[in-house]
């Protein structure tokens, strides 16, 4: 029996549980055709106020301490110097409130959301991202090593993530050894580490030189630090290198278009999606005027993400099909943020109320359902790569 649904953008100011019947007749429906009927509402509407030009601004990041980055990351207005990266406002006290305002991952429906897309678990049946490694692939190799692992994480920021390694997802290590450019942040990440009673070591690190490093790793590790690496073609290599024969390569990282941008059918979904919020949705929280609505979607410009970090996400692209190419894959799972990355930037902390979770609900479901049927590919992704011969 066919299902008939219309979603006027007024149709979207409804109780939480009404847009959850909305969400079952999608499911019924299937994505093409819900985007179909979802065009067709757009038919009786005004037209749209004309485009503004693209914002030159980015907003600010996420904490690297959370599994994901957000759309538009590392932003200062100071250059970059030696030593020293757009990472280290992460270290401002205000740092999380702002996340929680201004990024997609503040928001802790999303957490459970990208879950439940990466393992098909909620994070309370352990399928967040710490507990899946664990279950999954560490404890099997320690138990195939007879040992505690030894582990090296790359760009580990203030050492957030590593804490949660240690404190909350409880891997089997004996040995973890830090590497971080900014001198700061590494600093920070020392102060977070050295009171767990295990082996540990902070050391200076340039993924476009990577310097000999004569030892091997049981585990070397990432999160949302590999696509800065503009020298694939070094680094590659030398990861390949310093991994044990037995060891694995992985994290959680962006792979999707170079410096932040959105491919044609991400953004024609985005767009689409962001024309039918309603209009407290779209307010920009990080405008310099109060209450400004946008009445468009817009993305910070290449040249402004180049400028202000030369080392974000210059070759991402590339490093989803060279990463993948070269080693032998054991594990490549989505994590979204395809759509949802761009769509609550600068406006993730208006949603409030349970009829702007049960919108949040909504998108999260289309951005599933579309990665799942390939309609876009997942930006953000889990890996789980081993050392391989063919490079």
């Amino acid at each position: 029996m066919a299902v008939a649904i219309r979603l006027e953008p007024a149709r979207f100011r409804t109780s939480g549980l009404a847009t959850r019947g909305r969400l079952k007749a999608i499911r019924m429906m299937g994505l093409e055709t819900f985007l179909k009927h979802f065009s067709k509402a757009a038919r009786s509407i005004p037209d749209p106020i004309p485009p503004e030009p693209e914002a030159a601004s980015i907003p600010a990041a996420p904490a690297p301490t959370e599994p994901a980055p957000a759309a538009h990351e590392a932003v200062s207005g100071e250059p970059v110097t030696l030593g020293e990266t757009t990472w280290r406002q992460v270290l401002d006290p205000d740092w999380e409130a702002r996340r929680q305002v201004l990024d997609w991952k503040g928001l802790p429906q999303v957490h459970d959301y990208v879950a439940r897309l990466m393992t098909g678990r909620s994070t309370a049946e352990r399928g967040l991202w710490l507990d899946w490694t664990l279950d999954r692939h560490l404890a099997p190799l320690r138990e195939r090593l007879g040992r505690d692992l030894s582990l090296a994480s790359f760009g580990c920021g203030p050492g957030g993530i590593e804490e949660a390694i240690l404190r909350q997802g409880h891997w089997p290590l004996s040995k973890i050894t830090l590497y971080e450019y900014d001198a700061a942040l590494l600093a920070d990440a020392r102060r977070k580490i050295e009171p767990f009673k295990l082996e540990s070591e902070f050391l200076a690190f340039d993924f476009n030189h990577p310097p000999p490093i004569d030892r091997s790793f049981d585990v070397v590790f990432f999160c949302h630090s590999l696509h800065h690496c503009a020298d694939l073609e070094r680094f590659l290599p030398f990861l390949n290198r310093i991994v044990s024969p037995d060891g694995l390569i992985l994290g959680l990282d962006y792979f999707g278009p170079p410096r932040l941008q959105m491919d044609r059918d991400a953004r024609r979904l985005a767009d689409e999606i962001f024309g039918y919020l309603p209009a407290h949705l779209r307010r920009n929280l990080k405008a310099e005027q109060e209450d400004r609505i946008d009445a468009r979607l817009t993305l910070p410009t290449i040249p402004a993400v180049a400028s202000y970090d030369p080392s974000e996400a210059p070759r991402s692209a590339d490093l989803r099909s060279m990463l993948f190419a070269a080693f032998d894959v054991v594990e490549v799972l989505p994590m979204g943020g395809t759509l949802l990355r761009n769509l609550l930037a600068d406006r993730a902390g208006n949603f409030r109320s349970e009829s702007d979770m049960a919108i949040l609900d909504l998108t999260m479901m289309i951005e599933r359902m579309a990665i799942e049927t390939r309609l876009v590919a997942s930006d953000d992704l889990y890996f789980v790569v081993k050392p391989t011969n063919r490079i």
